[in-house]
């Protein structure tokens, strides 16, 4: 049999982290698909490499892992936290240990499920973690062309590394007083303009921003990752203006949504946006 034991993420582990997390997806479809981000993820600025855990046999080969990665909050820290085991070696205990030095940490971690993936939500409850809410998963296939609300006086055009705060601006009020899984850090949005395969979108008419979109280039389809508008121009076209242009030559399109955020659902499926599938999410508190 084999002898596992769990110690320290190293940087080098990433290459055969990668590997594992495809794997252990490709057995389990409910296995969140982090592998593509985890590189860019553990090199970022709210990395909390400190958590982080894998588990090793004698050969080498990785058989689990966990991690977590900051995400602000305005009272208290909360971690976004994942943690992947082989099937074969489940119910060993192995991904409580994974998880110590993230359950032992004291801040307040947020895990995420598909609401299929069973085993997943049974061991995240086993950890102490409560259930409290849930996001959908939408697709456009591009078979059905958008067509934006003609607008005069908006204009749409790419954003720059300039830009960058602005951006921020107008994701923090956009958001304002929404939960804080809404909101962009600073350094996320950052990324937006230092890395390749970015889009990043914004609306403004006679100089003044109203609001803006942001998404990865996955081939030829795109990954929308934020869509924001100010509250003052909301229910004017300007959030579908936005997704009209930035798909405008793209084959596809995936994002998710919270479910209890029933404008932008009703937005999206006005769109043609299809629902693949939803998640849980799930909280533990210190």
């Amino acid at each position: 049999s084999r002898v596992v034991s769990v110690r320290e993420f190293r940087i080098d582990d990433l290459e055969a982290a990668g590997r594992f997390c495809e794997a252990a997806r490709a057995g389990d479809p409910s296995v969140e698909p982090f592998s593509q981000r985890l590189g860019v993820i553990a090199t970022g600025s709210r990395a909390a490499l400190e958590l982080w855990r894998v588990a090793e046999d004698e050969q080498g080969v990785l058989h689990g892992i966990a991690f977590a990665a900051l995400r602000d909050s305005a009272d208290r820290p909360v971690f976004e936290f994942y943690c992947a085991v082989d099937p074969s070696l489940r119910r060993q205990d192995l991904g409580r240990a994974l998880s110590e030095p993230a359950l032992t940490s004291g801040a307040v971690l947020r895990a995420r499920v598909r609401d299929d993936g069973k085993a997943g939500s049974a061991f995240l409850r086993s950890l102490g973690f409560v259930e409290t809410g849930a996001q959908l998963m939408l697709h456009w296939n591009g078979q059905k062309r958008i067509e934006a609300v003609p607008m005069p006086a908006l204009r749409i055009r790419h954003g720059s590394a300039k830009d960058q705060a602005l951006v921020e601006r107008l994701s923090s009020e956009a958001w304002k007083g929404a939960p804080d899984t809404f909101a962009s850090r600073a350094d996320e949005i950052a990324q937006l303009f230092g890395e390749e395969g970015r889009v990043v979108l914004i609306a403004e008419s006679e100089g003044r921003a109203m609001g803006y979109l942001s998404g990865v280039q996955l081939g030829r389809t795109l990954g929308i990752e934020e869509l924001a508008v100010l509250p003052e121009f909301r229910r004017m076209g300007i959030g579908r203006a936005l997704v009209a242009q930035a798909l405008s030559r793209e084959q596809g399109a995936v994002l998710s949504v919270g479910e209890s955020n029933k404008p932008a659902r009703a937005l999206y499926k006005s769109l043609g946006f299809t629902q693949t599938a939803r998640r849980l999410i799930f909280e533990k508190r210190a």
